[in-house]
């Protein structure tokens, strides 16, 4: 299994990102939100702040796009300085919102709802940076697009093979990951979503990229959809009970070079394992008949 060249990464992602400034200007008002919240200020202060004597404004620091030496893995190839830096001051506030910290500990009470999504912009971009460039999304992305095809593939054949999680005869398959997995798995699929009141292929907490291999009783054809699903900010504040009735934020994907009419997103499974073969790359996936599948939990209460 390749493993990847963070050297090879830094060049490449150096190629796509190579203007530190453009970076900065593009997400000149994120930066500048993140500083004001973090200095006290009120939203939206412009021009922004001044680091008050004996601090060091996160915002300020370089955006290197050099090569990660330790402490290597998915999303953490390259060093993007800034961006890491800034998005770690930011993420916070999101766990603050959603754990329904009173509103005036959320950022210090400085900070809006559409504030709150305005810089979670700040937690996709270094994402977009280490993760979604072609080398460093096949190399960390494509064991976990091998899994989940294999996973699929044996539902189809009706026969347990190596590399899938689960058995032939498994219904749901839940795979509990980080965003940085989900936003790399996604991107090499390229699928976007946007739900109601998140900024465009973000992540929310609790949030669940999901394929759904149907069969129609028709043809007995296999069928996938794909859809991005997640509670809305709210739901996750108030811990709303999730019905029918008032159910999660959920957008079926557009799967690239699938089906396409806008009426009907569904594609047929043999298009789906064709694309997702072709996006994945062998080298870069685990030997199946080397690895310890994880077990099945059995016996998990539903309600």
């Amino acid at each position: 299994m390749a493993t990847l060249d963070t050297t090879r990464a830094a060049k490449e992602v150096r190629g796509i990102f190579n203007n530190e400034a453009a970076i900065k200007s593009a997400n000149s008002a994120e930066f500048s939100l993140i500083r004001s919240l973090l200095f006290g200020y009120q939203n939206g202060t412009q021009p922004p702040p001044g680091t008050p004597s004996g601090l060091t404004a996160p915002t300020a620091s370089a955006i290197l796009l050099t090569a990660v030496t330790t402490n290597g893995m998915t999303g953490n190839s390259v060093d993007t300085g800034a961006v890491a830096i800034t998005m770690n001051a930011a993420d916070p506030f999101v766990m603050e919102y959603a754990n329904g910290m009173p509103l005036e500990d959320v950022a210090w009470g400085q900070l809006s709802l559409d504030g709150l999504s305005q810089q979670t912009r700040l937690i996709n971009l270094p994402f977009s940076i280490a993760l979604l460039p072609p080398y460093v999304n096949q190399v960390q992305s494509s064991n976990a697009a091998s899994h989940i095809l294999r996973s699929m593939e044996q539902v189809v054949i009706g026969e347990t093979i190596p590399g899938a999680f689960g058995d032939a005869n498994s219904k749901i398959l839940t795979v509990i990951s980080s965003d940085a997995y989900v936003f790399g798995l996604a991107g090499l699929m390229r699928l976007h979503w946007q739900l109601p009141g998140y900024q465009p292929d973000f992540c929310a907490p609790g949030g669940a990229l999901v394929f759904e291999l149907r069969q129609s009783r028709r043809t007995r054809e296999y069928i996938v959809r794909a859809y991005y699903t997640s509670q809305s900010f709210d739901q996750l504040r108030n811990l709303a009970p999730l019905t029918l009735d008032a159910p999660p934020e959920t957008m079926q994907l557009t799967i690239p070079g699938g089906r396409k009419s806008g009426a009907n997103l569904d594609v047929s499974f043999r298009t789906f394992q064709r694309l997702l073969r072709k996006a994945i790359d062998p080298t870069s996936v685990q030997d199946p008949t080397k690895e310890v599948p994880p077990g099945v939990l059995t016996g998990v209460p539903l309600s």
